[in-house]
């Protein structure tokens, strides 16, 4: 009884069949990769997959980011991450081709979008705030209503809203478009509204620039 599993060949090439298309379906599926950025343009980059595909060369691929269009990550050259694969095509609504996805399975590298990983070399400054950082600054605006914005860079804080801009840098705090001069300022380049000349004490009708 023991020899007759191998007089059945039938039986010894389906299960070797049923392993070999097994092997296949699972490799055709999307690849969840380390990776690191070698080019960005725009909301879309192109990764080097960080990882010995021995005996396979793993081509350089050029996929979205993982990011909402109203929260943009200023990614750099040399970020790492690792890929993130989708069932299905990603180019109808990622802008990296058109038309509309259907149910059909794509190649294993081709439904890919770029996720960020952290880096223990660098922590954040406080564990319990959030933090945004970039190489130029800080973006802060509104897309709809009064034009409200925040920039914040080496060069200072600029703060706009509608026709009024507050910009604080290594030369002081200025303010345009106020609609008029500011009142009740005691401190710094202060005028006395009658005397003109400095004011340093209290008053409501003390008038200057800050």
């Amino acid at each position: 009884m023991a020899d007759d599993f191998s007089k059945l060949w039938i039986q010894q090439s389906i299960n070797r069949n049923a392993i070999r298309r097994a092997s296949e379906a699972i490799q055709s599926t999307g690849r969840a990769l380390p990776c690191r950025v070698t080019a960005v343009s725009g909301s879309i980059v192109t990764v080097e997959f960080e990882v010995d595909s021995t005996p396979w060369t793993l081509p350089p691929v050029t996929i979205p980011k993982a990011e909402s269009t109203w929260m943009r990550m200023p990614t750099q050259v040399g970020d790492t991450g690792m890929t993130l694969p989708a069932d299905v095509y990603l180019g109808g609504v990622s802008g990296l081709g058109g038309g509309t996805a259907s149910m059909a399975q794509v190649a294993n590298l081709s439904a890919l979008v770029f996720v960020p990983i952290s880096i223990k070399s660098s922590p954040p400054t406080d564990q319990n705030a959030a933090q945004i950082s970039g190489p130029n600054g800080v973006i802060l605006e509104t897309t709809t209503g009064t034009a409200s914005s925040m920039v914040l860079n080496s060069s200072g804080i600029v703060l706009t809203f509608g026709t009024t801009t507050v910009t604080i840098n290594s030369s002081g705090v200025s303010i345009a478009g106020a609609g008029g001069t500011p009142l009740g300022i005691v401190q710094g380049n202060c005028v006395c509204a009658f005397t003109g000349q400095p004011h340093a004490m209290v008053s409501a009708t003390v008038k200057g620039t800050i």
